[in-house]
Protein backbone atom coordinates (compact mmCIF):
# COMPACT_ATOMS: atom_id res chain seq x y z
CA UNK A 1 0.00 0.00 0.00
CA UNK A 2 1.53 3.35 -1.00
CA UNK A 3 1.91 6.38 1.24
CA UNK A 4 -0.81 8.28 -0.66
CA UNK A 5 -3.45 5.65 0.14
CA UNK A 6 -2.37 5.51 3.80
CA UNK A 7 -2.63 9.27 4.15
CA UNK A 8 -6.03 9.23 2.43
CA UNK A 9 -7.35 6.64 4.89
CA UNK A 10 -6.04 8.67 7.83
CA UNK A 11 -7.79 11.77 6.50
CA UNK A 12 -11.06 9.85 5.99
CA UNK A 13 -10.78 8.37 9.50
CA UNK A 14 -10.26 11.77 11.10
CA UNK A 15 -13.12 13.19 9.06
CA UNK A 16 -15.40 10.36 10.17
CA UNK A 17 -14.43 10.90 13.84
CA UNK A 18 -15.16 14.63 13.53
CA UNK A 19 -18.52 14.01 11.88
CA UNK A 20 -19.44 11.38 14.48
CA UNK A 21 -18.40 13.65 17.35
CA UNK A 22 -20.29 16.61 15.88
CA UNK A 23 -23.40 14.46 15.30
CA UNK A 24 -23.25 13.10 18.85
CA UNK A 25 -22.85 16.57 20.34
CA UNK A 26 -25.66 17.92 18.18
CA UNK A 27 -27.93 15.06 19.22
CA UNK A 28 -27.08 15.63 22.89
CA UNK A 29 -27.73 19.36 22.51
CA UNK A 30 -31.11 18.70 20.83
CA UNK A 31 -32.02 16.24 23.62
CA UNK A 32 -31.26 18.84 26.31
CA UNK A 33 -33.07 21.55 24.36
CA UNK A 34 -36.15 19.33 23.98
CA UNK A 35 -36.15 18.47 27.72
CA UNK A 36 -35.91 22.16 28.56
CA UNK A 37 -38.61 23.30 26.13
CA UNK A 38 -41.11 20.51 26.81
CA UNK A 39 -40.10 20.26 30.49
CA UNK A 40 -42.00 16.97 31.07
CA UNK A 41 -41.68 17.09 34.88
CA UNK A 42 -41.98 20.90 35.26
CA UNK A 43 -38.46 21.18 36.68
CA UNK A 44 -37.28 24.19 34.68
CA UNK A 45 -40.70 25.91 34.56
CA UNK A 46 -39.96 27.08 31.04
CA UNK A 47 -43.74 27.32 30.39
CA UNK A 48 -43.22 27.18 26.62
CA UNK A 49 -45.85 24.45 26.85
CA UNK A 50 -47.92 26.11 29.52
CA UNK A 51 -50.10 23.16 30.57
CA UNK A 52 -48.49 20.55 32.82
CA UNK A 53 -48.88 16.84 32.24
CA UNK A 54 -46.89 15.59 35.25
CA UNK A 55 -45.01 17.53 37.89
CA UNK A 56 -42.27 16.50 40.27
CA UNK A 57 -44.03 17.69 43.41
CA UNK A 58 -41.03 17.00 45.65
CA UNK A 59 -38.95 19.47 43.68
CA UNK A 60 -41.43 22.17 42.74
CA UNK A 61 -43.01 22.46 46.20
CA UNK A 62 -39.66 22.96 47.94
CA UNK A 63 -38.74 25.52 45.27
CA UNK A 64 -41.98 27.36 46.01
CA UNK A 65 -41.65 27.11 49.79
CA UNK A 66 -38.06 28.36 49.80
CA UNK A 67 -39.47 31.69 48.64
CA UNK A 68 -42.71 31.53 50.62
CA UNK A 69 -42.10 29.54 53.81
CA UNK A 70 -42.90 32.53 56.04
CA UNK A 71 -46.48 32.46 54.73
CA UNK A 72 -47.18 29.12 56.42
CA UNK A 73 -46.98 27.78 59.97
CA UNK A 74 -48.31 24.29 59.39
CA UNK A 75 -48.21 21.45 56.90
CA UNK A 76 -50.40 18.61 55.77
CA UNK A 77 -48.10 15.80 54.68
CA UNK A 78 -48.63 12.41 53.09
CA UNK A 79 -49.19 10.68 49.76
CA UNK A 80 -51.41 11.91 46.95
CA UNK A 81 -54.43 10.70 48.92
CA UNK A 82 -54.26 13.73 51.20
CA UNK A 83 -53.90 16.02 48.20
CA UNK A 84 -57.61 16.62 47.60
CA UNK A 85 -58.11 18.29 51.00
CA UNK A 86 -57.97 22.08 50.98
CA UNK A 87 -55.85 23.51 53.83
CA UNK A 88 -58.78 25.75 54.81
CA UNK A 89 -60.53 22.60 56.04
CA UNK A 90 -57.83 22.27 58.72
CA UNK A 91 -57.22 25.97 59.31
CA UNK A 92 -60.77 26.51 60.56
CA UNK A 93 -60.03 24.33 63.59
CA UNK A 94 -56.65 25.81 64.57
CA UNK A 95 -56.42 29.48 65.65
CA UNK A 96 -54.13 31.60 63.45
CA UNK A 97 -53.18 28.59 61.36
CA UNK A 98 -51.89 28.96 57.81
CA UNK A 99 -51.51 25.46 56.41
CA UNK A 100 -49.81 24.20 53.25
CA UNK A 101 -50.72 20.85 51.69
CA UNK A 102 -47.42 19.02 51.20
CA UNK A 103 -49.02 16.09 49.39
CA UNK A 104 -46.39 14.11 47.48
CA UNK A 105 -47.25 11.39 45.00
CA UNK A 106 -46.21 7.96 46.29
CA UNK A 107 -44.97 9.37 49.60
CA UNK A 108 -44.14 7.01 52.45
CA UNK A 109 -42.67 7.52 55.91
CA UNK A 110 -39.19 7.91 54.45
CA UNK A 111 -40.36 10.80 52.29
CA UNK A 112 -42.27 12.35 55.21
CA UNK A 113 -39.26 12.08 57.51
CA UNK A 114 -36.81 13.54 54.99
CA UNK A 115 -39.00 16.58 54.34
CA UNK A 116 -39.79 17.17 58.01
CA UNK A 117 -36.07 16.99 58.84
CA UNK A 118 -35.26 19.46 56.10
CA UNK A 119 -38.00 21.95 56.94
CA UNK A 120 -36.93 22.03 60.60
CA UNK A 121 -33.25 22.37 59.64
CA UNK A 122 -34.10 25.16 57.18
CA UNK A 123 -36.06 26.92 59.93
CA UNK A 124 -39.52 26.69 58.42
CA UNK A 125 -41.88 28.17 61.07
CA UNK A 126 -43.86 25.00 61.82
CA UNK A 127 -46.44 24.86 64.59
CA UNK A 128 -48.75 22.17 63.19
CA UNK A 129 -48.18 18.92 61.33
CA UNK A 130 -51.22 17.05 59.97
CA UNK A 131 -49.83 13.72 58.84
CA UNK A 132 -51.54 11.01 56.84
CA UNK A 133 -50.37 7.43 57.26
CA UNK A 134 -50.92 4.91 54.50
CA UNK A 135 -51.57 1.18 54.65
CA UNK A 136 -49.48 0.61 51.53
CA UNK A 137 -46.46 1.97 53.42
CA UNK A 138 -46.24 -1.23 55.42
CA UNK A 139 -44.72 -2.84 52.32
CA UNK A 140 -42.81 0.09 50.84
CA UNK A 141 -40.17 2.37 52.37
CA UNK A 142 -37.56 4.55 50.70
CA UNK A 143 -37.37 6.16 47.27
CA UNK A 144 -36.72 5.05 43.72
CA UNK A 145 -34.06 7.31 42.22
CA UNK A 146 -34.83 5.96 38.74
CA UNK A 147 -38.28 7.57 39.03
CA UNK A 148 -37.74 11.11 37.77
CA UNK A 149 -41.29 12.04 38.77
CA UNK A 150 -40.53 11.33 42.43
CA UNK A 151 -36.95 12.50 42.97
CA UNK A 152 -36.49 14.72 46.01
CA UNK A 153 -35.24 18.26 45.77
CA UNK A 154 -31.44 18.23 46.20
CA UNK A 155 -31.79 20.62 49.16
CA UNK A 156 -33.69 17.92 51.04
CA UNK A 157 -30.97 15.33 50.40
CA UNK A 158 -28.07 17.81 50.63
CA UNK A 159 -26.99 17.08 47.06
CA UNK A 160 -25.84 19.14 44.07
CA UNK A 161 -28.51 21.29 42.43
CA UNK A 162 -26.42 21.51 39.23
CA UNK A 163 -26.21 17.72 38.90
CA UNK A 164 -29.94 17.48 39.56
CA UNK A 165 -30.68 19.84 36.66
CA UNK A 166 -28.21 18.02 34.40
CA UNK A 167 -29.97 14.70 35.04
CA UNK A 168 -33.29 16.18 33.91
CA UNK A 169 -31.70 17.89 30.89
CA UNK A 170 -29.84 14.80 29.71
CA UNK A 171 -32.44 12.13 30.50
CA UNK A 172 -34.37 10.28 27.80
CA UNK A 173 -38.13 10.67 28.37
CA UNK A 174 -39.89 9.98 25.03
CA UNK A 175 -43.21 8.85 26.52
CA UNK A 176 -43.46 11.75 28.99
CA UNK A 177 -42.56 14.26 26.28
CA UNK A 178 -45.04 12.78 23.82
CA UNK A 179 -47.87 12.85 26.37
CA UNK A 180 -47.20 16.42 27.46
CA UNK A 181 -47.15 17.67 23.86
CA UNK A 182 -50.34 15.73 23.08
CA UNK A 183 -52.08 17.08 26.17
CA UNK A 184 -51.18 20.67 25.27
CA UNK A 185 -52.38 20.18 21.70
CA UNK A 186 -55.64 18.53 22.72
CA UNK A 187 -56.30 20.74 25.77
CA UNK A 188 -57.45 17.81 27.91
CA UNK A 189 -56.73 18.44 31.56
CA UNK A 190 -58.52 16.24 34.06
CA UNK A 191 -56.17 16.87 37.00
CA UNK A 192 -55.21 20.40 38.05
CA UNK A 193 -52.60 21.59 40.56
CA UNK A 194 -52.59 24.65 42.80
CA UNK A 195 -49.08 25.47 43.97
CA UNK A 196 -50.24 28.16 46.42
CA UNK A 197 -52.29 25.69 48.47
CA UNK A 198 -50.47 22.51 47.44
CA UNK A 199 -53.65 20.65 46.53
CA UNK A 200 -54.63 18.80 43.36
CA UNK A 201 -58.15 18.47 41.98
CA UNK A 202 -60.05 16.47 39.40
CA UNK A 203 -63.00 18.67 38.40
CA UNK A 204 -63.86 16.47 35.41
CA UNK A 205 -64.33 13.36 37.56
CA UNK A 206 -66.09 15.40 40.25
CA UNK A 207 -68.65 16.63 37.76
CA UNK A 208 -69.23 13.13 36.36
CA UNK A 209 -69.77 11.66 39.84
CA UNK A 210 -72.18 14.42 40.81
CA UNK A 211 -74.09 13.95 37.58
CA UNK A 212 -74.34 10.16 37.62
CA UNK A 213 -72.29 8.24 40.17
CA UNK A 214 -73.59 4.84 39.10
CA UNK A 215 -72.48 5.42 35.52
CA UNK A 216 -69.11 6.79 36.65
CA UNK A 217 -68.39 3.77 38.86
CA UNK A 218 -69.46 1.43 36.08
CA UNK A 219 -66.90 2.95 33.70
CA UNK A 220 -64.02 3.30 36.20
CA UNK A 221 -61.93 0.15 35.65
CA UNK A 222 -60.10 0.24 38.98
CA UNK A 223 -63.38 -0.39 40.83
CA UNK A 224 -63.78 -3.72 39.07
CA UNK A 225 -60.49 -5.38 39.87
CA UNK A 226 -60.57 -8.63 41.78
CA UNK A 227 -57.72 -8.26 44.22
CA UNK A 228 -56.24 -10.72 46.65
CA UNK A 229 -54.24 -10.00 49.83
CA UNK A 230 -50.60 -9.70 48.78
CA UNK A 231 -49.25 -6.65 50.66
CA UNK A 232 -47.26 -7.72 53.72
CA UNK A 233 -45.61 -5.81 56.54
CA UNK A 234 -42.04 -5.87 55.24
CA UNK A 235 -40.90 -2.43 56.44
CA UNK A 236 -41.32 -2.85 60.19
CA UNK A 237 -37.78 -1.82 61.22
CA UNK A 238 -37.72 1.26 58.95
CA UNK A 239 -41.31 2.25 59.73
CA UNK A 240 -40.85 2.16 63.49
CA UNK A 241 -37.59 4.11 63.29
CA UNK A 242 -39.01 6.80 60.97
CA UNK A 243 -42.23 7.29 62.95
CA UNK A 244 -40.35 7.48 66.25
CA UNK A 245 -38.05 10.13 64.81
CA UNK A 246 -40.95 12.18 63.43
CA UNK A 247 -42.68 12.11 66.83
CA UNK A 248 -39.41 13.05 68.57
CA UNK A 249 -38.75 15.92 66.14
CA UNK A 250 -42.24 17.30 66.73
CA UNK A 251 -41.82 17.16 70.52
CA UNK A 252 -38.36 18.74 70.39
CA UNK A 253 -39.57 21.60 68.20
CA UNK A 254 -42.97 22.22 69.83
CA UNK A 255 -44.91 21.05 66.79
CA UNK A 256 -48.45 19.78 67.34
CA UNK A 257 -48.75 16.47 65.49
CA UNK A 258 -52.08 15.12 64.22
CA UNK A 259 -51.88 11.64 62.72
CA UNK A 260 -54.46 9.54 60.90
CA UNK A 261 -54.69 6.35 58.84
CA UNK A 262 -56.18 6.98 55.43
CA UNK A 263 -59.64 5.54 54.57
CA UNK A 264 -58.63 3.09 51.85
CA UNK A 265 -61.28 2.17 49.34
CA UNK A 266 -62.52 -1.40 49.83
CA UNK A 267 -60.76 -2.54 46.63
CA UNK A 268 -57.42 -1.38 48.03
CA UNK A 269 -58.18 -2.80 51.48
CA UNK A 270 -58.56 -6.20 49.81
CA UNK A 271 -54.85 -6.17 48.94
CA UNK A 272 -53.67 -6.11 52.59
CA UNK A 273 -52.71 -9.31 54.41
CA UNK A 274 -54.91 -8.92 57.49
CA UNK A 275 -52.50 -10.09 60.23
CA UNK A 276 -49.74 -7.92 58.79
CA UNK A 277 -51.98 -4.88 58.57
CA UNK A 278 -53.11 -5.31 62.18
CA UNK A 279 -49.48 -5.66 63.29
CA UNK A 280 -48.68 -2.44 61.41
CA UNK A 281 -51.45 -0.55 63.20
CA UNK A 282 -50.29 -1.92 66.56
CA UNK A 283 -46.77 -0.62 65.98
CA UNK A 284 -48.12 2.82 65.11
CA UNK A 285 -50.27 2.95 68.27
CA UNK A 286 -47.27 2.08 70.42
CA UNK A 287 -45.46 5.13 69.06
CA UNK A 288 -48.22 7.74 68.73
CA UNK A 289 -51.98 8.19 69.03
CA UNK A 290 -53.75 8.27 65.68
CA UNK A 291 -57.19 8.27 64.13
CA UNK A 292 -58.00 5.17 62.13
CA UNK A 293 -60.38 5.65 59.19
CA UNK A 294 -59.48 2.36 57.53
CA UNK A 295 -61.37 -0.92 57.36
CA UNK A 296 -64.70 -1.62 55.71
CA UNK A 297 -67.11 1.13 56.75
CA UNK A 298 -69.91 3.21 55.24
CA UNK A 299 -67.36 5.49 53.54
CA UNK A 300 -64.79 3.01 52.26
CA UNK A 301 -67.35 0.58 50.83
CA UNK A 302 -69.09 3.26 48.77
CA UNK A 303 -67.23 3.81 45.50
CA UNK A 304 -69.05 7.12 44.99
CA UNK A 305 -66.70 8.58 47.60
CA UNK A 306 -63.64 7.96 45.41
CA UNK A 307 -62.28 9.02 42.02
CA UNK A 308 -60.84 5.51 41.63
CA UNK A 309 -59.75 2.85 44.08
CA UNK A 310 -56.88 5.00 45.37
CA UNK A 311 -58.05 8.60 45.95
CA UNK A 312 -60.97 9.88 47.98
CA UNK A 313 -62.93 12.98 47.04
CA UNK A 314 -62.52 16.39 48.78
CA UNK A 315 -65.58 16.08 51.03
CA UNK A 316 -64.10 12.95 52.63
CA UNK A 317 -61.18 15.08 53.79
CA UNK A 318 -63.72 17.34 55.51
CA UNK A 319 -65.24 14.36 57.33
CA UNK A 320 -61.78 13.21 58.44
CA UNK A 321 -60.95 16.65 59.85
CA UNK A 322 -64.36 16.95 61.53
CA UNK A 323 -63.77 13.66 63.37
CA UNK A 324 -60.21 14.55 64.40
CA UNK A 325 -61.22 18.01 65.67
CA UNK A 326 -64.52 16.79 67.15
CA UNK A 327 -66.72 19.07 65.05
CA UNK A 328 -70.29 18.10 66.01
CA UNK A 329 -71.77 20.38 63.34
CA UNK A 330 -70.58 17.99 60.62
CA UNK A 331 -72.53 14.77 60.10
CA UNK A 332 -69.74 12.18 60.28
CA UNK A 333 -70.89 8.53 60.07
CA UNK A 334 -70.58 6.74 63.40
CA UNK A 335 -68.43 3.98 61.91
CA UNK A 336 -65.95 6.41 60.34
CA UNK A 337 -62.86 7.20 62.39
CA UNK A 338 -61.67 5.92 65.75
CA UNK A 339 -59.04 7.45 68.04
CA UNK A 340 -56.46 4.72 68.65
CA UNK A 341 -54.03 4.79 71.57
CA UNK A 342 -51.73 2.40 73.44
CA UNK A 343 -54.54 1.85 75.91
CA UNK A 344 -57.25 0.82 73.42
CA UNK A 345 -55.20 -0.73 70.60
CA UNK A 346 -55.99 -4.34 71.57
CA UNK A 347 -59.73 -3.65 71.64
CA UNK A 348 -59.52 -1.69 68.38
CA UNK A 349 -57.64 -4.44 66.55
CA UNK A 350 -60.16 -7.05 67.68
CA UNK A 351 -63.00 -4.87 66.41
CA UNK A 352 -61.20 -4.24 63.12
CA UNK A 353 -60.43 -7.94 62.69
CA UNK A 354 -64.10 -8.80 63.15
CA UNK A 355 -65.03 -6.02 60.74
CA UNK A 356 -62.71 -7.43 58.05
CA UNK A 357 -63.85 -11.04 58.56
CA UNK A 358 -67.54 -10.12 58.51
CA UNK A 359 -67.13 -8.02 55.37
CA UNK A 360 -65.29 -10.82 53.55
CA UNK A 361 -67.99 -13.31 54.58
CA UNK A 362 -70.69 -10.93 53.39
CA UNK A 363 -69.10 -10.39 49.98
CA UNK A 364 -68.53 -14.13 49.57
CA UNK A 365 -72.18 -14.86 50.40
CA UNK A 366 -73.23 -12.16 47.94
CA UNK A 367 -71.15 -13.77 45.18
CA UNK A 368 -72.62 -17.19 45.92
CA UNK A 369 -76.16 -15.76 45.83
CA UNK A 370 -75.54 -14.11 42.46
CA UNK A 371 -74.08 -17.33 41.03
CA UNK A 372 -77.11 -19.43 42.07
CA UNK A 373 -79.69 -16.99 40.77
Amino acid sequence: MNRKNINSKKINSKKWIKISTATTLLGFFLLMLTNYIVDPFNIFQSKILKHDFQINQRYIKIEYLEKNKEKYNGYMIGSSRIGTTNPQVIEQYIPNAKIYNMTLNGANLYSNLMHIRYMIKAKYPIKTLYMQLDGINMSYYGSDESNYLGRMHPYVKDESLALFYFDYLSGFFPLNIKKKIAQNLNYTFDVTYDLQTGIWANPVAEEKIEKNCEEYVKNQKSFHRHNRPILKYTTQKETIHALKEIVALCKANNIKLYTFMVPHNKILMDTFVMKDYLAYLKDIANITDFYDFSGYNSITTNNCNYYERSHYRPFIGKLIAARIFNDKTVNVPNDFGQLVTKENITEHLQMLKENIINYKKGTENEKNTIQTE
